[in-house]
């Protein structure tokens, strides 16, 4: 039995809600369409990794949320959706967009969401989780522990996967998020995969979450870097250097 939603809806923002999100889906389809991967950067490891675990969690930086929403879709990995006002947007998005996705946030339902998430992955069915790694609101670019406990829970890898355009617009916004240039050409990069240990403890999770974040952001400056440009929201770049212990300050997925 599905929970009831803890908010209402106003008559106009019924509207919304049932207009917006097409016209979204087929608005970001059309702007991604435009574009061309012209090189893709280890896809074998993706591959070779689905085809022996069937399945996977993919796991990118919310500044590459735009680009990922055709890529991720396109997989019909599932995520995690917050469970409120503007996450009902969001998700019916998503869903248009060919995602699948479970509701659920820090404040409200996370546990429950990421136990679904878990189940899903563990079924023998294929499923995949897809996973804005540092957001909704970061640190940015600092992986959070979730991502390393669904790992661990579902014996599936962890794949980094990050994007680069050769004409992109930045926004100033707290992890400089990126929107690929109409007609431009992407760099597509399929990281390693990484192993949990279903024994693995939280010094080892801790010390696995560093290594996949490190790798994470190796991924996106060379991406950035790809056609001469410079790294996009860097900490200690073009951002604030990372806090000394980032876990701390995490909504955990």
């Amino acid at each position: 039995m599905q929970e009831p939603l803890p908010y209402k809806f106003s008559f106009w923002e019924k509207v919304l809600l049932k207009v917006g999100p097409p016209v979204f889906a087929f608005l970001l389809r059309l702007w991604n369409g435009t574009c061309r991967v012209v090189v893709r950067v280890h896809p074998e490891w993706e591959s070779d990794a689905i085809e022996k675990y069937h399945g996977a969690v993919y796991a990118t930086w919310h500044q590459r949320m735009f680009y990922f929403f055709s890529d991720f879709g396109s997989r019909h990995l599932t995520m995690m959706g917050s469970l409120s006002k503007d996450g009902e947007y969001a998700n019916a998005v998503a869903l248009r967009l060919g995602f699948l996705t479970v509701r659920g946030s820090a404040t409200r339902r996370g546990k429950v969401a990421m136990r679904e998430l878990i189940e899903l992955l563990k079924s023998g069915q294929g499923h995949k989780a897809g996973m804005m790694a540092d957001g909704p609101k970061g640190p940015p670019r600092q992986l959070k522990m979730g991502t390393i406990k669904i790992a661990r829970e579902t014996g599936m890898p962890v794949i980094p996967m990050m994007w680069g355009a050769k004409r992109r617009i930045v926004f100033k916004s707290w992890d400089r998020f990126i929107l690929p240039g109409l007609f431009t050409k992407i760099v597509m990069l399929h990281g390693e995969p990484l192993m949990v240990p279903p024994d693995a403890d939280e010094a080892e999770c801790e010390r696995l979450r560093q290594l996949v974040t490190d790798r994470m952001n190796e991924m996106a400056d060379r991406c950035d870097t790809w056609w001469g440009g410079d790294p996009v929201g860097k900490p200690g770049f073009d951002l604030p250097a990372p806090p000394a212990n980032p876990t701390e300050h995490e909504n955990e997925q």
